[in-house]
């Protein structure tokens, strides 16, 4: 009886062994394909690192460039980018505003004969008789 009883637990043992053996199959199968996602990410990431060296090269230089460029420009102007840049923006908006002008009295049947030889300042008061708002309220530009 005792016999049986032990050759019984072997079996059991056996089996649970077995099962065991697969879930350790199982385990190595899952650690395999892991390990094959690592070196492909660690490959990938290898890969970024490189292309950010590059980029970042290719930044540096075209930034040298532009910083070259810049030095050129200012040069031949005789003053700074910006200044210039702001100078030529009040240009285009003066021509904005005497673009309008203009039309506003092409509209009004005034004509626009020698309107560019109008100044701002001396048209905005002949706008403001239209406004009730008093003249005084007018800023100086």
């Amino acid at each position: 009886m005792r016999v049986k009883k032990l050759e019984m637990e072997n079996r059991e043992l056996v089996k649970k062994i077995d099962s065991d053996q697969s879930e350790i199959d199982i385990l190595k199968v899952k650690v395999a394909e892991l390990e094959e996602e690592k070196t492909r990410s660690d490959e990938q990431n290898e890969y970024f690192k490189l292309n950010d060296k590059e980029l970042e090269a290719a930044k540096a230089l075209r930034d040298h460039e532009f910083y070259m460029l810049n030095k050129v420009v200012e040069s031949m102007l005789g003053t700074s980018v910006e200044q210039k840049f702001e100078e030529l923006q009040v240009e285009e908006l003066r021509a904005e505003r005497q673009a309008k002008i203009d039309e506003q009295m092409k509209d009004t049947g005034k004509g626009v004969e020698g309107s560019s030889d109008v100044t701002e300042r001396s048209i905005v008061p002949s706008m403001v008789v239209d406004n009730p708002e008093p003249i005084t309220a007018i800023s100086g530009g």
